[in-house]
C-alpha cells in the first residue's frame, strides 16, 4: 500500500522559489523571480511555485516561509530555489538552520551562482561605447544599405 498524497512513482520533482527582498521593489522583486525560473530551467526544474514574503524583516514572522517548511515536509516540494541564505535570515545560523530544516525534509535549496540583484544605479556615461562621439550621418532613404557599409 502506499501514501495516498504522494505518488507511486514521481515523475518530476517539485520545485519551488522562497524570494524576500527589504525594503520591498517591484522591479528587484520580478528580477529575482525570472532569475529562480532561469536557475530551475537549467536544473531541469518544472516551473517553481513562488512563495515570497517581501518587504518582511527576519525579525518577524514570515508566513510564506513557514508554508513552505510545512509543504516541503509534507513532501509537497523537492527542491527550492533561492537568490542565497539570506533570504531565510541575515544571521548565517540562523539561515543555515533553516537550510539543515529543509534539508531534514528531504527537500534539496539550491542556491543561485553569485549574486542575484538587479543592477541599480547610473550607468558612467563614458564607459558605454561610443557615448560623446558624433553619429555617423544617416543615408539618404534611396541610397539603400550600401550606403552604411562606406560610413
Amino acid at each position: 500500500m502506499h501514501d495516498l498524497h504522494r505518488p507511486a512513482r514521481p515523475t518530476m520533482r517539485r520545485a519551488a522559489m522562497y524570494l524576500r527582498c527589504r525594503p520591498y521593489d517591484a522591479r528587484e522583486a520580478d528580477y529575482m523571480r525570472t532569475a529562480m525560473e532561469q536557475l530551475a530551467d537549467r536544473f531541469g526544474l518544472p516551473t517553481p511555485d513562488v512563495y515570497s514574503d517581501h518587504g518582511l524583516s527576519t525579525d518577524g514572522p514570515l508566513p510564506a516561509l513557514e508554508n513552505l517548511l510545512v509543504a516541503a515536509e509534507r513532501g509537497w516540494v523537492d527542491a527550492v530555489l533561492v537568490p542565497g541564505p539570506f533570504v531565510f535570515a541575515l544571521d548565517d545560523r540562523a539561515a543555515q538552520e533553516i537550510v539543515r530544516r529543509f534539508s531534514r525534509a528531504g527537500c534539496e535549496v539550491i542556491e543561485a551562482p553569485g549574486r542575484v540583484v538587479r543592477p541599480v544605479g547610473v550607468t558612467r556615461l563614458s564607459a558605454v561605447p561610443g557615448f560623446g562621439q558624433p553619429r555617423p550621418p544617416r543615408p539618404a532613404p534611396d541610397e539603400g544599405p550600401a550606403a552604411y557599409q562606406a560610413v
